[in-house]
């Protein structure tokens, strides 16, 4: 692999997981945490047969 090409190839990984970071803080501030959690412990307590 090319010096060129690894650099290229770190500058997308970096700007992906920026992006995630950026959208995963976004949610946070929104106050989606609340919702996924409730949908998570929904979906948890259907699999071993406890949920409605």
């Amino acid at each position: 692999m090319s010096l060129r090409r690894a650099r290229l190839t770190w500058a997308l990984r970096a700007l992906i997981i920026a992006a995630a970071v950026g959208c995963i803080c976004f949610g946070a501030l929104r106050g989606e945490t609340e919702i996924v959690l409730r949908k998570a412990v929904r979906i948890c307590l259907e699999c071993i047969g406890v949920g409605a």
